[in-house]
């Protein structure tokens, strides 16, 4: 494929400093103890046994020989954070993120931004244009990270995008995810929004959620619990009614062209309509 010059030196300079801020090594994995302690380390992090890991070390390591981005974080020896994206076709331009994660105790340093920096020089090293991949929108750490700090763009909204997941952090929930699509060019990240604007979902005094509707109107705004996590395990009752109003809400929007494109500085999602990508 063809590499654009510019936009691959600039991402290489981000992505060097990026390293640089959180102190570690970003490079692709290699040895079979690399493998293995990157698939210990997802394991961990979704709370489920080393051998029903998301992406198991035979896995990493035949998707690191097929020529995936196999990326990881270390500190000295220690795999701290891994992410894994894959192309398509020889002559794709899209490139899909298939899973990160960052070490607990390594959170708050810049690991998993810098972990995206670097799948995006591989990917542009590629020829790829963009890159696609889903989150829950319901986590809103997430979705500041995405929409705010990388600045992607909401594509669409999936309801059960998987068939029932049976880790720690998804089990007895719905996979419903948003898919966005981040423009490896620019990567251009996004100021929070401004808490202006009509609301169609808040949360009500006793933290249930509670819907005004989608006005066809640009500047909507729909509430992101604080912690959907937490509550997943402390009500799991109300952690589902806040899965089904946002699907509604969010659905709703979309029919009206209307999706997420910031977090506001409290924790609204700010819908606005966007061009097709």
């Amino acid at each position: 494929m063809r590499t654009d010059s510019e936009p691959l030196a600039s991402a290489r300079d981000v992505a060097a400093k990026s390293a640089a801020r959180a102190a570690l090594t970003l490079r692709p994995l290699t040895s079979k103890g690399e493998f293995a302690a990157a698939s210990d380390l997802l394991a961990g992090i979704w709370g489920t046994s080393r051998d029903a890991s998301p992406l198991s070390s035979d896995l990493l390591r035949s998707l690191s020989h097929a020529d995936a981005c196999v990326t990881g974080a270390l500190s000295g020896e220690e795999v701290v954070g891994v992410a894994v994206a894959i192309s398509g076709p020889p002559v794709s331009e899209v490139m899909y993120s298939l899973i990160a994660g960052v070490k607990p105790g390594f959170a708050g340093r810049g690991v998993g931004i810098a972990l995206k920096y670097a799948q995006r020089v591989w990917s542009l090293e590629r020829g790829a244009k963009r890159m696609l991949w889903t989150y829950d929108p319901l986590i809103r750490r997430n979705a500041h990270f995405n929409l705010v700090r990388l600045g992607a763009q909401v594509q669409n909204y999936i309801p059960e995008f998987y068939p029932p997941m049976h880790d720690s952090l998804n089990r007895m929930d719905r996979t419903d995810r948003l898919c966005v699509s981040w423009d490896l060019a620019s990567a251009t990240p996004s100021t929070p929004e401004d808490d202006d604007g009509p609301v169609a979902l808040r949360a009500g005094e006793d933290g249930s959620p509670q819907r005004s509707g989608i006005a066809p109107q640009p500047r909507m705004r729909v509430w992101i619990p604080r912690d959907i996590e937490s509550m997943r395990l402390d009500d799991n009752a109300l952690a589902m009614r806040w899965r089904v109003s946002m699907a509604d809400v969010l659905q709703e929007a979309e029919a009206q062209n209307l999706v997420p494109v910031s977090v506001s500085g409290s924790g609204y999602y700010v819908l606005d309509t966007v061009s097709a990508q």
